[in-house]
């Protein structure tokens, strides 16, 4: 029996069209369509996805530790370069832009010299949003908070950067794609909750051999369907890792995220890339027992069906780091440290971050607020456990990070 469908009109119409053109589609061209379809796509809309009147929370949203401690490990990596003379900062699926901003404004105000030749780019498929898009309009004169009809920020992708009195976008570029930015870099690429949300695969052991699970359309609903394979590179994905599932085991294949990987590590001379993310090791991941990752985020809620509020609701899946990490070393990429971000966050300095009763100057309920938001950042079997952190490194010579002096758990890659 199919479930009942539910979601943007437009994008259930779509979906159906191509199941109707080739019969079944595979679930990660489902998933492109929720999530990424122009202007009317989850990602793509002008619907508030983060923050308490959005779907979920990250990071960023807990505590502005999380950002300032991010700045610190940036400005280690800029002293382990030798200082070099440019530094360049890019954020990828940088959504709101406020991770970077953050990071921009903690460097501004603590590591004055770092900042001084530090070039900040920030990349998403929809307009980032938020202050920096504020700050846009308010120079532009542009009343409207909003994405121009072509689907661009308000400022000129062709020559984005500008600059603002309260600073907000100085020496900073936005960007719609990692093909706006020029090759060669030196500096460090960070994308935070990111690669969970690029459409994948769903395979499943069927009798020996691996079978794809597509979608199909019955009974006035989307169904599940099994087939064949519909990319040898699905079969090679397990058997790079020595990984074999058990009869019936279902799981996902991020194929897209191991192309991205590549292209980020072609992007990049030499430095750093971070890659913040819900996930595991790929031992853990496709452990016997597990039956794939799917998770569904609505106004703080979590499901496991995909197929209701088609372009309302957040789809994801565990990012497997192993595989990501293979990827990397194939165009050059070592790995610096792989841990939690419970782990990383210790190692940089996240308990100095507690405030003393009063200390703020405020009252006690922002110190409270202050040192709840910290605790989340770190709690055990939440947040903490649940955020990786992966950072690779190129033309570097065996750098050691202080995000990793506490732990690091790369030996579980």
């Amino acid at each position: 029996m199919a479930d009942k469908i539910s979601g943007h009109p437009d994008l259930i119409s779509e979906i159906k069209t191509q199941i109707q053109k080739k019969g079944v589609i595979t679930f990660a061209e489902f998933m492109d369509i929720a999530l990424y379809w122009p202007q009317k796509g989850y990602y793509t809309s002008d619907r508030i996805k983060w923050g308490k009147n959005g779907d979920y929370l990250t990071n960023i949203d807990v505590s502005p530790v999380f950002g300032k401690l991010l700045a610190f490990q940036l400005n280690q990596m800029w002293q382990i370069l030798d200082c070099p003379p440019q530094f360049t900062i890019v954020e990828i699926g940088a959504g709101r832009g406020n991770l970077l901003l953050q990071i921009k404004n903690t460097l501004e105000g603590s590591y004055p010299d770092f900042y001084k030749i530090v070039d900040f780019k920030l990349v998403d498929i929809s307009p980032v949003r938020g202050p920096w898009v504020k700050s846009i309009n308010q120079t532009l004169g542009n009343s409207n908070d909003v994405a121009s009809s072509n689907g661009t920020n308000p400022v000129s992708i062709k020559n984005p950067t500008l600059s603002s009195p309260d600073g907000y976008f100085e020496k900073t570029s936005f960007h719609t794609a990692m093909e706006e930015i020029k090759q060669n870099i030196t500096g460090c690429i960070i994308s935070n909750e990111l690669i969970d949300a690029f459409p994948a695969h769903r395979i499943i052991q069927d009798n020996g051999r691996l079978k794809e699970i597509y979608v199909g359309y019955k009974d006035e609903g989307f169904v599940e369907i099994t087939g064949e394979l519909s990319n040898k590179s699905l079969n090679g994905y397990l058997e790079r890792l020595e990984i074999t599932l058990e009869q019936g085991q279902r799981t996902e294949v991020n194929l897209r995220a191991i192309d991205w990987i590549k292209s980020v590590g072609a992007l990049l001379n030499r430095g750093f890339i971070v890659t913040i993310d819900y996930g595991l090791p790929a031992r853990e991941l496709f452990r016997p027992g597990r039956n794939g990752s799917i998770q569904c985020h609505y106004r703080h809620t979590m499901n496991d069906n995909p197929f209701q509020m088609i372009g309302y609701q957040d789809i994801t899946s565990k990012v497997d780091f192993t595989s990501i990490a293979m990827a990397g070393k194939d165009v050059g990429l070592e790995i610096t440290g792989f841990t939690t971000q419970s782990y990383f966050l210790i190692g940089i300095g996240i308990l100095e971050q507690f405030k003393e009763i009063g200390e703020l100057g405020i009252n006690n309920l922002d110190t409270f607020r202050w040192n709840q938001g910290i605790k989340e950042l770190m709690l055990p079997g939440g947040m903490g456990d649940d955020f990786k952190v992966l950072i690779q490194h190129k033309d570097v010579e065996s750098p050691i990070l202080k995000g990793f002096s506490f732990k690091d758990l790369k030996y579980t890659l």
